[in-house]
């Protein structure tokens, strides 16, 4: 009966094979267990052996990835970097602009200055104004301001940049008034010389302005300035007009002192309400 359980239990079955195998594992456990406690020296050099002797193939396998983490961080940085420059450009773009406004800024202040500074005949209505300039018609002799009928500005009104007297206005409406310029050949100006007091007129030619009905066996001077006179009426004695230059032929001819691309700022006078003024208080 012994022998028959025995010989039952040999035999290979499911249950045996189960049996084995946990067997095996627990002693195998056990072996570990015992190396363990016992040969920690030899466990400890024969980990670092086989560390050692994996290293460089590790190093190796690690050369991939650390090309791509490096390529990454390349092109995180690229992207970085665009978008700091593209943030200075703009910051530059701006700090540009408000430095160009400032600048036109500084230089209208310093026209409008030198134009409230100008020296002119007295009066008490004078109108500062801008130039309204077509850039396809640059060599115009007419050119138009943003000011008229509103601002009280009249036909024949002298307009003033801060050199001197650039024409005479020669139409107005409600708010803007069209300037007939010196140069134009259809202006004529009663003028004298400063310092010898002769007497002529000047007219336009585009260039510069031809002294009409110089008194005969008169002297002028070349660079002696030259002044506006009263006789027209609706200009005051005392207006720079220029100065007496030689052209291209070797006569005389007054240079204008103001052109219209001096300033975009020019001021116009009005001495007929100062006439009416003083005529009104003389009656009262």
């Amino acid at each position: 009966m012994r022998k028959r359980s025995l010989s039952r239990f040999l035999k290979p079955t499911q249950l045996n094979y189960e049996f084995v195998e946990r067997f095996l594992v627990l002693l195998i456990s056990v072996v570990f267990i015992i190396v363990n406690f016992s040969k920690k020296e030899e466990q400890r050099y024969l980990r670092n052996h086989v560390v050692d002797f994996f290293s460089p193939i590790n190093i190796i396998f690690q050369i991939p990835g650390n090309q791509i983490n490096n390529l990454k961080d390349w092109t995180n940085n690229m992207v970085n970097l665009k978008e700091i420059n593209l943030e200075l450009e703009n910051k530059l773009l701006h700090a540009n602009n408000a430095l160009s406004e400032f600048y036109q800024l500084k230089v209208e202040n310093e026209e409008l200055r030198s134009l409230l500074n100008l020296q002119i005949p007295q009066t008490i209505n004078k109108v500062v104004s801008r130039i309204i300039l077509d850039p396809s018609d640059i060599h115009s002799s007419r050119v138009f301001i943003d000011v008229g009928s509103d601002e009280n500005i009249q036909i024949n009104s002298p307009v003033f940049n801060e050199n001197g007297l650039l024409g005479r206005v020669i139409d107005v409406k409600k708010k803007s008034s069209e300037v007939l310029l010196l140069i134009d050949s259809k202006s004529s100006v009663p003028v004298m010389t400063d310092t010898t007091k002769i007497k002529f007129f000047v007219e336009g030619n585009m260039e510069n302005l031809s002294i009409k009905h110089l008194p005969e066996n008169s002297i002028i001077y070349e660079n002696e300035l030259v002044i506006s006179t009263d006789v027209s009426g609706y200009f005051k004695k005392g207006i720079i007009v220029g100065k007496v230059v030689k052209d291209k032929t070797y006569n005389y001819a007054v240079l204008p002192s103001a052109k219209k691309t001096d300033s975009v700022y020019v001021m116009t006078v009005n001495y007929e309400d100062q006439k009416k003024i003083l005529l009104e208080n003389y009656n009262d």
